[in-house]
């Protein structure tokens, strides 16, 4: 049976905190810099309360207790709420876009750490019918329980799986590589995400095409940490400790069905400040020292046609 995801507990977040030079001082001395900064940039939000400063401290963890690189990312957060509202607003949990595609693909965190402290992701599509598929919900939600993870999560990094037993040419014949491009920015960059591997199993043999897309909008660093797995699990499995797999894949975790309900219900739980932090973004014209260039950004001027395959 699935666990419930929980806050990990005091060994764990002593243990990460360690890592990265931390302790409880450290962090609220840091934390009060980071709000008092975040005070004096006139083109962010003010926001308050322990979401927030746990969110903050989350943020110093991701950027390796680096002010510098802490700054820059909560200023790209909010900026992408400004420049790419289709992957990261209206996040709302009981909106039909949610509701519909929860029904047609999951992202979750499974409950246990691996020994080394890293969490694992489940990333599957749960049908081969592509008629309600939008890739920029599908963003929307991966995000959404990012940013629910910013406020209760501890671990080292991330290690991805996607689990491509239902993916089709469907699905891909309906990615735009802009919009994926936006969504692997956000996800890695506004949330400083850091991946330690990505496993792709159950390949089919077009999987090619997907991971054309994967190492275009990635970089080559993230790359070289992809690794593909066909039908045979057996390498796979030797790489991810059984405790934090979901039993559909030889794992001991609970199902896939199972997890991927309780991690919805602790989605909801955050319905209402979904909603209060929807209108928190960047005001640009606000902004001292010029313009935000999103074009260096993203690597495009917009002008990226859907990719087409053959």
């Amino acid at each position: 049976m699935a666990k419930e995801f929980c806050v990990p507990g005091k060994d764990v977040v002593q243990k990460v905190r360690q890592e990265f030079g931390l302790n409880e001082q450290r962090v609220k001395e840091s934390v009060e810099a980071l709000k008092n900064w975040l005070a004096m940039q006139p083109h962010l939000p003010e926001e308050s309360g322990s979401l927030h400063e746990a969110r903050l401290e989350r943020w110093l963890i991701r950027c390796k207790n680096s002010m510098e690189r802490t700054k820059q990312s909560i200023d790209l957060y909010y900026t992408l709420r400004s420049l790419s509202p289709e992957i990261m607003c209206d996040w709302n949990p009981r909106s039909k876009w949610f509701q519909d595609t929860a029904q047609i693909c999951c992202f979750f965190p499974m409950p246990e750490l691996t020994p080394e402290g890293d969490r694992v992701i489940i990333i599957k599509y749960l049908t081969k019918d592509t008629t309600n598929f939008l890739y920029e919900d599908q963003a929307r939600m991966t995000l959404m329980t990012t940013e629910v993870r910013m406020c209760e999560d501890y671990c080292f990094t991330d290690i991805l799986i996607v689990d491509m037993e239902n993916f089709t040419l469907g699905h891909n014949s309906k990615m735009k590589f802009t919009s994926v491009k936006k969504g692997e920015v956000c996800f890695m960059k506004a949330f400083s995400t850091r991946m330690k591997a990505l496993h792709i199993i159950n390949a089919p043999s077009y999987a090619e095409v997907f991971l054309a897309i994967t190492k275009a909008v990635f970089s080559s660093k993230l790359t070289s940490r992809i690794f593909v797995h066909g039908k045979d699990l057996t390498n796979f499995s030797k790489q991810v400790p059984r405790m934090c797999l979901p039993d559909d894949l030889g794992g001991t975790g609970g199902s896939l069905q199972e997890n991927w309900d309780l991690w919805l219900k602790k989605v909801d739980s955050y319905h209402d400040w979904f909603l209060q932090h929807d209108n928190f973004k960047s005001d640009e014209s606000k902004r001292q020292g010029g313009h935000f260039d999103s074009g260096e950004l993203f690597g495009f001027d917009g002008s990226f046609r859907r990719l087409n395959v053959d």
